[in-house]
């Protein structure tokens, strides 16, 4: 008789549950991921429209009328609107763009902002499983 006692006890185990860490840290990554794509968007997008107002100029959305023409050049560019041999074209500034590089930082900083906003995030999520877990535990014990 001890024996079935024994063997039904080792059958009973249940395999442990995963450590919350381990789920914590599966949800800040992935809610993490979301965020700094959702960032990476927004700043693309506010880039875009600088970069697009920059070109436009100061000039209306919807003009009726003559279409002139602003042209943005160094100083030391002798014909900007011939595009010359010593002014760069729109294709070589890219990388020195002056929108282009201070974006560079604000997306260095949405790294570990978007890790800490997941975390966040995960622990929200977890707190409700915990609290469902410790009720269907108790309600189990007192059953």
């Amino acid at each position: 008789m001890p024996y079935r006692a024994r063997a039904r006890a080792a059958d009973e185990r249940r395999p442990a549950p995963p450590r919350r860490s381990v789920t914590r840290l599966r949800l800040t990554c992935l809610y993490g991921g979301v965020f700094m794509l959702a960032g990476t968007a927004f700043v693309t997008v506010a880039l875009l429209l600088a970069e697009q107002a920059v070109s436009r100029g100061s000039g209306p959305l919807l003009g009726s009328g003559s279409a002139s023409r602003a042209v943005l050049a160094p100083a030391d560019c002798p014909d900007a609107a011939a595009g010359g041999p010593s002014c760069p074209s729109l294709g070589q500034e890219r990388p020195h763009d002056p929108l282009f590089l201070s974006a560079l930082p604000l997306l260095a900083a949405l790294g570990p902002l978007s890790v800490g906003a997941g975390y966040v995030t995960a622990g929200y999520a977890l707190s409700r499983v915990r609290r469902i877990t410790r009720t269907a535990r108790s309600a189990h014990r007192h059953a």
